[in-house]
């Protein structure tokens, strides 16, 4: 029997009350629908662009990750970036017009691509994909978060217990209530992290397969959705994003196909393995957020604590 996927709720954004007049501006109809996610819906405007309708909110269009990814316009990491063409607003809602990058979705891929061996090529170029985002150049020096705070911070551990902050409070005590000793995780974590010693770097921090473009191969040709869960922090926390949001993408075998990519995350780490279980952690407190996966989040941080240099 093959391998069920796990059932995950996944947040989209619905439909907002201007998005009709938006699209209509354009001469675009709504079956041009490419994808949804957790902040927008992008649309097919013609083979070189993409109309991106934002969710209702009152905050002016984000000129600064458009400056952002102007940055980083003439860097080749062996994949695609977005890039932000114009930017407006008609009502409640933000919209932009970007660069339409190559590929499906890879986790349209993963789900039609049944042959496990085969999608092996998709996930080993997931995780090189996750290490070569270090590369691109940060705004700012020093840890902190890459948009929207200019504030640094004076340690890994001071901005991650900042992000830890914000994701327990958006959990509205429901990760309290599954979690005994919430406050002793938290602790800890920090604990085993205040002697990892490291250079600040980009972190997408949130590279779900569905933030990620691939080819006929599963080979990464792009990466999507750079937002304000950003960090300039700790490389290593998007190659186990990598792992850990592959589990939440729900096609039959993901959870077979994690458990192989953590293992070859595990081989490349080495003695700073440990760092996948206390990077796993800290995702299950950001994202506790996110109600449709407190149970996830509860299960990550019940399992056995991994310790610096006490092996996997």
């Amino acid at each position: 029997m093959s391998e069920q996927p796990e059932t995950v709720e996944q947040t989209y954004v619905q439909v907002g009350p201007d998005e009709a007049a938006i699209l209509a501006s354009f001469g675009v109809e709504a079956s041009a629908l490419l994808g949804s996610g957790g902040e927008a819906r992008v649309f097919a405007l013609d083979d070189d662009r993409v109309l991106r309708i934002q969710a209702p909110g009152d905050a002016p269009p984000d000129r600064e990750l458009a400056d952002l990814l102007e940055s980083w316009a003439g860097i080749d990491l062996g994949f695609g970036l977005p890039r932000v063409l114009s930017q407006d607003r008609l009502g409640s809602q933000n919209y932009s017009i970007e660069r339409r990058l190559p590929g499906v979705p890879l986790a349209q891929w993963l789900a039609e691509t049944s042959d496990p061996k085969r999608r092996r090529t998709g996930l080993l170029s997931l995780l090189d994909a996750a290490g070569r985002l270090r590369e691109l150049p940060l705004p700012r020096t020093g840890f902190g978060r890459v948009l929207g705070d200019p504030d640094e911070f004076g340690s890994l551990t001071e901005l991650l217990a900042a992000q830890i902050e914000i994701g327990l409070r958006y959990s509205d005590g429901l990760l309290a209530a599954a979690v005994p000793d919430l406050d002793g995780q938290v602790s800890r974590l920090l604990d085993r992290l205040g002697a990892r010693v490291v250079e600040p770097a980009y972190c997408h921090a949130d590279l779900a397969p569905a933030n990620v473009m691939a080819d006929a191969d599963g080979r990464v040709t792009a990466v999507l959705d750079f937002s304000v869960h950003a960090l300039a922090a700790d490389p290593v926390l998007d190659q186990v994003g990598a792992v850990a949001f592959l589990e939440t993408t729900p096609y039959p075998g993901n959870g077979a196909d994690a458990a192989w990519l953590q293992r070859e995350l595990i081989g490349r780490l080495g003695a700073d393995a440990w760092l996948v279980d206390a990077y796993r952690r800290f995702y299950a407190l950001y994202y506790a957020m996110d109600h449709g996966l407190i149970r996830r989040c509860a299960e990550q941080l019940l399992a056995p604590e991994v310790e610096p240099n006490s092996g996997r």
